[in-house]
């Protein structure tokens, strides 16, 4: 072929191969037209071609002839060729040994306004001989020509890149505006348990994985609440180890782990499967975590994946917390309507009013610290004449002290009206409270059968705060004769006091609520000054000493809560 024919045979070829550039936006399109025309035509072995993503900084991003593993791999050029250069001509160094090391010969710039858009690559030959002048040429014009088609197909690739960030970024802000409508169209009957599972399918299908943790935190203790395809057994061994949670629990901000991770802890939860951490927060306070596998299509997790993890997380701890406040609040609910109940019920075991007695006035006060406490008091008629009359505490407060009482007050009820007397009474109570109960589980108890005729009163104290037995002249003594505390052990046996009342005599039982009632600063109020309150207000009814009682330690720990049950009795003999 002659010369002339054979530059219009090259400029003819350039012409049409800028018609096939520029009729596509399709960058990889674009360039493998760049390697292949040439390379078809001159018969080269080789050929790749790298784009620029980061200044001095070119992607592979496509390639012939050369192994695919090459394909993305980053090359930093610091030198970059303005026109053709042979490899072989450049001074050593690490990114011309890369091209050297993979059979490229040949390197040609493609420029678009002084922009360095990228460089194409060329291996030798087939036929082994050199690239020409002419050669050079063609390749150089057609770079150039090419440099257009590239740019075009850049600037399409990072419109398209844009759009599909934007078209995610819309489908997260729907499933995002999805949850919070689900949550709020029913917050009056949010369940926790129902919000996770929301959480974890929205996970799922905006994320495409498979396997997903749900952890809670709570006072800086982490606790699986849900998990949704990692194998249990492999799982708990992870968790038990004790260097975990601390690790979890810790973490301040979402996290991709790697195959290679330094921390300890972090490698055992990439060995599990776990590929991200998200933290989940109410106000900067961690409540709960997020852990997820690979994702079903193998994509790595990117920066966007991040952000909107952790933004639904976020959001969908608060109605998770505000779930838990709710299913407090219905618990709590429940149960003081449980203990309202109770409180009812343990109200009906006591007396609504002591018996009107001849010569005898008699008066007696519960106070609960509690809804329900373990204060027990009761007057009971047997005969025209006999009346029993006690009072009790049981060990504890709350729920198990009311039951415990209600145990006494049963057995009591029982027992008073057969044929045993006192002692034997209190006897069995004792075994019938130690059978039934543990160790920690105990009733101080005072109690005695007065007898109007003869003016008697036999009494047995089992353990209880001696009641005080005041004289017209306002000496008194105290109540002690009985045993030990009821429950303490079985087959105890119990003595019984007699005495003789005059006209005039007052007797004062009270509980422990009483005596150890304390004010702000912790002092108890204490027996003494029971005593100087008695003696001020001798004169007074049996309901009016109790209620001065009252008010005395009232006054005495105002300012403070009352933290045990009050319960007092009087007996005034007329």
């Amino acid at each position: 072929m002659k010369k002339n024919q054979k530059d219009s045979y090259e400029l003819q070829t350039l012409f049409d191969l800028s018609k096939v550039l520029n009729s596509s936006l399709n960058l990889k399109k674009i360039l493998n037209t760049i390697l292949l025309t040439p390379m078809g035509k001159l018969l080269i072995s080789k050929g790749v071609v790298l784009v620029e993503k980061e200044i001095n900084k070119y992607k592979v991003e496509t390639l012939k002839g050369l192994s695919k593993e090459l394909l993305g791999q980053t090359i930093k050029i610091d030198q970059f060729p303005e026109s053709p250069q042979f490899i072989n001509q450049l001074p050593v160094s690490e990114w011309v040994n890369f091209f050297k090391q993979n059979g490229i010969a040949l390197l040609l710039p493609i420029l678009y306004d002084d922009k360095k858009l990228g460089v194409i690559g060329f291996g030798d030959k087939f036929i082994g001989s050199k690239f020409t002048a002419p050669d050079l040429e063609y390749l150089f014009s057609l770079s150039n020509m090419a440099a257009t088609a590239v740019q075009n197909g850049i600037i399409f690739e990072q419109l398209n890149k844009t759009n599909r960030k934007l078209e995610k970024k819309l489908q997260e802000q729907n499933t995002l505006s999805e949850i919070v409508r689900e949550l709020n169209a029913s917050l009056s009957s949010l369940k926790s348990e129902r919000v996770m599972n929301l959480l974890v399918y929205s996970i799922m299908g905006e994320m495409t994985v498979n396997r997903c943790l749900i952890f809670l935190c709570e006072n800086r203790e982490l606790s699986l609440s849900l998990n949704r395809g990692f194998e249990s057994e492999s799982l708990n061994d992870v968790l038990a180890d004790s260097q975990i949670f601390p690790a979890l629990v810790n973490l301040r901000a979402s996290m991709v782990l790697a195959k290679n991770e330094e921390n300890y802890c972090f490698q055992k939860m990439y060995d599990l499967g776990i590929r991200v951490l998200i933290p989940m927060k109410v106000e900067n306070d961690m409540k709960g975590l997020i852990a997820l596998g690979d994702k079903i299509t193998k994509l790595p997790y990117v920066e966007d994946d991040l952000d909107f993890l952790a933004i639904l997380g976020n959001w969908s701890m608060i109605s998770i917390e505000t779930a838990r406040l709710i299913e407090q609040e219905i618990e709590k609910q429940k149960i003081e309507e449980e203990l309202r109940i109770a409180s009812d019920i343990q109200k009906r075991l006591l007396p609504k009013a002591c018996p009107e007695v001849e010569g005898f006035e008699i008066s007696a006060m519960n106070i609960s610290s509690l809804q329900v406490g373990g204060d027990y008091f009761d007057c009971i008629k047997l005969a025209h004449h006999l009346y029993f009359l006690c009072i009790a505490d049981v060990s504890g407060k709350g729920v198990p002290a009311s039951l415990l009482m209600s145990n006494l007050q049963a057995s009591l009820h029982a027992l008073i009206n057969t044929e045993l007397n006192l002692s034997q009474v209190v006897g069995r109570i004792n075994d019938i409270i130690y059978n039934n109960t543990t160790a920690d589980k105990f009733i101080t108890y005072f109690g005695g059968i007065l007898n109007t005729d003869d003016k008697t009163f036999v009494s047995v104290n089992a353990g209880h705060n001696p009641p005080y037995l005041l004289h017209k002249d306002k000496s008194f003594v105290t109540l002690n004769e009985g045993g030990l505390i009821l429950g303490m052990m079985p087959n105890v046996v119990f003595d019984t006091e007699t005495t003789h009342l005059k006209s005039g005599d007052r007797i004062v039982m009270f509980t422990d609520g009483v005596s150890e009632a304390m004010d702000k600063d912790f002092n108890e109020f204490e027996e003494y000054r029971i005593e100087q309150c008695i003696v001020e207000n001798f004169d007074n009814s049996a309901a009016g000493i109790m209620q001065k009682l009252i008010e005395a330690v009232r006054t005495f720990t105002k300012g403070a809560p009352q933290t045990d049950d009050i319960t007092i009795m009087t007996i005034k003999v007329d």
